[in-house]
């Protein structure tokens, strides 16, 4: 250990030696506590979900699972899908779903990008002109 370092310049109480992370980072960032708020609401509608296609059998799966030697595995595949979908699609629709901040009442917002115009297709084939006489009268069928 480095002589100017010692265990006495660090305490822990200090807010100056706070982690990077931790419940006081998530405590004062609104948008940290929303993506974790929605992500555990999330995870437990997952988790219910889950637990219901286990219960009813849908598919078959539930029988499928526990006929294998390692059940376990099935089951923690299933559970992790569920709440990596479900948690991801709650952070989303909470992100989605936050007020548009309109504060910018300038012109602008960036640069205008040249769209690529694609040429006219015309036609292979025009309609040529067609005399028809009054004599030709023939039965179609």
């Amino acid at each position: 250990m480095r002589e100017d370092r010692r265990e006495s310049d660090f305490d822990p109480a200090n807010p100056d030696f706070a982690t990077a992370g931790g419940p006081r980072r998530l405590r004062d960032e609104p948008l940290l506590r929303l993506l974790a708020v929605n992500g555990l609401i999330g995870a437990v509608v997952a988790g219910a979900l889950a637990a219901v296609v286990l219960i009813t059998d849908t598919a078959h799966l539930r029988t499928l699972i526990f006929s294998s030697r390692e059940p376990w595995i099935g089951i923690v595949l299933l559970f992790f899908g569920f709440v990596v979908t479900m948690g991801s699609v709650a952070m989303g629709t909470a992100v989605m779903m936050l007020p548009k901040d309109d504060d910018d009442d300038g012109p602008g917002g960036g640069s205008k990008l040249e769209v690529l115009k694609l040429p006219q297709m015309t036609p292979p084939m025009t309609p040529a002109p067609v005399r028809v006489t009054a004599g030709s009268r023939r039965s179609r069928f």
